[in-house]
């Protein structure tokens, strides 16, 4: 494995470790572009998206969770195209113009009565919506406790963001969700939600605390690339990803892991990129055009390793 990352071969330059080294403003430039086209798709068409990706459940639940996950991800592609595109030098307005997308979301799942028509409880969605009107209002009239305010927020974010991601269950009970009965793709989407949250997170949180435009996306590209890994070879084996589903994530977590390793320019980080990319490819290549792969993962899995029975007991 060492051997092949370090040696001259496209990886070894994806993830900057070989000779040739690819230019940061590659990424700086093309990732604002990807997560806008990406999160537009996912936020405003998520029945279509939901065909995309091979994702079989069609319920309330679950095209409300992929519109959630296009609006953290076209919250990220806004701010990337606030700071390397238009060169605003405002984090707070930035982030305000970031926050703008989650406000209209948020307002449309109201609109449409989203959380109702799923089953749970609009309350806490609601307390969402007036913090993040408060929280662009101060943004934009650079109210002296902006800062402070902006660092809660996305504290709480972030905070909702690990435990949807880890415990989508613990979660969508948080959100009312107790009585309904989750299938496994309802929970998947809750978890990327979750995750996309978490990078959003990092991404606004790094800048507030002053750390560099480019680092911040290259932390934010380390947290995609984890959901990437977890969506191919987590405990979504028994979801209803296609193969092309899985194809794109695929593409996309070596985008992001090339992503992480140009920019944060770290050798350490570059080989756990790849340590990623290489688990995730021996697990997931050998089933991707099986007719049934996460079926057929998983009864392999199970019976071939012990602990994938400790570790996949429930969800």
């Amino acid at each position: 494995m060492m051997n092949f990352l370090t040696g001259d071969n496209v990886f070894a330059t994806l993830l900057r470790l070989g000779e040739t080294k690819l230019d940061v403003d590659m990424f700086t430039t093309v990732m604002p572009v990807a997560a806008i086209v990406q999160g537009s798709l996912l936020m405003f068409t998520p029945n279509l998206s939901r065909k995309m990706w091979g994702i079989k459940d069609d319920s309330i639940y679950t095209l409300a969770h992929l519109e959630y996950v296009g609006a953290s991800i076209l919250s990220m592609g806004v701010t990337c195209l606030c700071l390397f595109v238009l060169k605003l030098e405002e984090t707070h307005k930035t982030v305000g113009w970031t926050l703008i997308v989650w406000a209209v979301e948020n307002s449309l799942a109201l609109l449409k009565r989203y959380p109702l028509k799923a089953g749970g409880d609009p309350t806490l969605q609601v307390l969402w919506l007036f913090l993040m009107l408060e929280s662009i209002r101060a943004c934009f009239v650079s109210a002296a406790y902006t800062h402070t305010l902006l660092l809660a927020a996305y504290s709480l974010v972030a905070l909702n963001g690990i435990v949807a991601a880890v415990k989508p269950r613990i979660s969508a009970n948080i959100y009312g969700y107790k009585k309904v009965q989750l299938n496994i793709d309802q929970l998947n989407t809750q978890r990327g939600f979750g995750y996309e949250s978490l990078a959003m997170s990092v991404f606004l949180l790094s800048l507030l605390a002053g750390v560099a435009a480019h680092k911040a996306l290259g932390l934010t590209s380390m947290v995609i690339t984890a959901h990437c890994a977890h969506a191919l070879v987590g405990k979504t084996f028994n979801s209803t990803y296609g193969n092309f589903g899985s194809l794109l994530f695929y593409l996309w977590m070596i985008s992001h892991a090339s992503c992480a390793a140009n920019v944060l320019a770290s050798k350490e980080i570059s080989y756990v990129m790849g340590g990623v990319i290489g688990v995730v490819t021996t697990l997931k290549l050998p089933f991707l055009f099986v007719e049934y792969p996460q079926i057929a993962e998983e009864e392999f899995l199970t019976k071939y390793s012990w602990w994938w029975k400790e570790a996949h007991m429930g969800i």
